[in-house]
């Protein structure tokens, strides 16, 4: 909590008329922090990202760098996604940008451009490649729980009284990379990353409150009359990043082993709150712009292994475990969530009730899983079909406690299976393209992806 904040908001009436003071102001809406990693090619997409061990072409460099010792070709990869998101779960919290009716977003971007070049036992890359893209815009109303007359705490926000808001968000993480990739034995390929992760931090956030609920009467329109506060954030933060892949033939040209360490960089930001002029009752709380709030955002680091199976010339499995530390988020955040403050009378402060963090999230392990068979078309040739599933266990920063109102803005989200399919198309060796879909409660991604290589 931003003590200098609270003291600033301390106004000159009694005690006993503190409860129209001003509630503190989080630095960012932790809840919106939900970051999904994004497959960067059709292939990987196509198989449930199940692609550790199976990392064995254009789309290896930015999952497992060991497995670009297996290009034979130098050439050029790009990669397109189009991703469309529309919620619809009313009953959700009316605060929560993934659980809120109307809540949609429709996303055209590259996830990978990238270049490689093979030299004998030594494979160099460079290319760009989306991490996460995190994109929404919603609105939602005051929300009230009861018909009475409310107290100026629930006035102010909380006790089952919910402001409305206004988002804008854009969210997204770029590396631009460069890989060198070693075959040190037949059996065992070593890769190494060095990222530059770039950090694209965009918001626009208007919270509403109607002190004129505060005597009955239903809210009015988000308005500026209705204005509470306003947060805006607008920072481009770069950092360096760095992935380490290895791939080794546990039975030659039949199983592979591949592991990779994924570890990524923190960022400091720091948001611009401004506080309009706010009424409650006769009491006037005056504009404010409070120091900029500092808070961090640190991408969780990934741990994972898979293996590869060629179970006959045309049959293929592959399986990954991965381990993301979403836990790092919280890191060096303070996790107090302002909605259960409550007034000290001696201070005239307001302050957490049990001392304890409010929110939390933890580190998750996902499972994928694909199948890739090889059909033999009349005309086409071979033509790869893919098929996967993957888990999503829910990582949203949730509530800690049973405060009813964190929990209802600060809920957990539930646990997910994606379902995936694709195909490819190979024209001749030096050019082929592939193309999947991705298909979850969350939204219905799809990818393509082209590559051309250039024999030598």
């Amino acid at each position: 909590m931003n003590f200098r904040l609270l003291l600033a908001l301390t106004l000159w009436w009694p005690v006993s008329e503190c409860f129209a003071q001003r509630p503190p102001v989080m630095p960012i809406n932790l809840n919106y922090l939900r970051i999904d990693f994004i497959h960067p090619g059709a292939r990987p997409t196509a198989l449930g990202g199940a692609f550790i061990g199976a990392a064995q072409d254009e789309s290896a460099a930015p999952i497992n760098p060991a497995g670009l010792t297996y290009l034979k070709s130098a050439g050029a990869t790009l990669n397109q996604r189009h991703i469309k998101s529309d919620f619809a779960e009313p009953n959700g919290s009316p605060l929560s940008p993934d659980r809120r009716a109307n809540f949609e977003t429709i996303n055209f971007n590259q996830t990978m451009v990238g270049i490689f070049v093979p030299l004998k036992n030594i494979t160099f890359a460079a290319f760009r490649a989306l991490a996460f893209d995190s994109r929404f815009n919603f609105e939602t109303d005051q929300f009230l729980t009861s018909d009475n007359p409310l107290t100026r705490r629930q006035v102010l926000g909380g006790l089952g009284n919910f402001p409305g808001k206004r988002v804008n968000l854009d969210l997204e993480l770029v590396n631009d990379a460069v890989t060198l990739a070693v075959e040190i034995h037949r059996r065992l390929s070593l890769g190494f990353t060095l990222k530059t992760s770039v950090l694209n931090f965009r918001l626009d956030e208007h919270t509403f409150l109607d002190s004129g609920v505060g005597v009955g009467q239903s809210p009015e329109a988000n308005s500026a009359s209705t204005a509470y506060s306003i947060t805006t954030l607008d920072e481009r933060n770069v950092k360096a990043g760095l992935t380490f892949g290895i791939l080794t033939k546990l039975v030659l040209d039949r199983l592979f082993l591949g592991a990779v360490v994924d570890l990524n960089p923190t960022y400091h930001l720091e948001s611009r709150i401004f506080l309009p002029e706010f009424k409650v009752g006769t009491q006037a709380l005056p504009a404010f712009s409070p120091e900029n709030a500092d808070f961090k955002i640190s991408v969780p680091d990934v741990f994972g292994v898979g293996f590869y199976y060629i179970a006959t010339s045309r049959l293929r499995f592959a399986f990954d475990m991965k381990h993301i530390q979403y836990s790092d988020l919280l890191y060096g955040n303070d996790l107090n969530a302002p909605e259960d403050d409550v007034l000290d009378p001696e201070t005239g402060l307001y302050g957490d009730p049990d001392g304890r963090a409010d929110l939390t999230v933890g580190d998750a392990t996902e499972f994928h899983f694909g199948v890739e068979y090889l059909f033999k078309a009349s005309k086409l040739g071979l033509v790869p079909l893919r098929f996967g599933i993957y888990t999503n266990p829910g990582h949203r920063i949730h509530s800690a406690n049973d405060n009813a109102d964190l929990r209802r803005l600060f809920p957990k989200a539930k646990n997910r299976l994606h379902y995936t399919f694709g195909a490819g198309l190979v024209f001749n060796s030096y050019l082929k393209f592939d193309g999947a879909a991705n298909i979850s409660d969350d939204n219905v991604e799809l990818i393509v992806s082209a590559l051309i290589s250039i024999p030598f």
